[in-house]
């Protein structure tokens, strides 16, 4: 697929997804179609997740890490 599925309307992409063979397109909105799609609605694509550093401001990791339940 050429084209830039965040561009298409919902209804395109409904469309297209039948084409494809995708059931209950009724009850998807886009993002949802864009997926369903193979595409994806986040521009920064790879990668994994990124994660909030759990240990409050100011800490240093060496003392976090010793406060019971916080070992790993």
């Amino acid at each position: 697929m050429g084209r830039n599925l965040a561009q298409m309307t919902t209804g395109q992409l409904r469309e297209e997804a039948q084409r494809a063979g995708i059931g209950n397109t009724d009850q998807m909105d886009k993002e949802d179609l864009i997926g369903a799609l193979g595409g994806t609605t986040n521009a920064r694509q790879g990668g994994g997740q990124t994660q909030k550093d759990p240990r409050p401001k100011g800490v240093r990791p060496q003392e976090y890490k010793n406060i019971p339940g916080n070992q790993t």
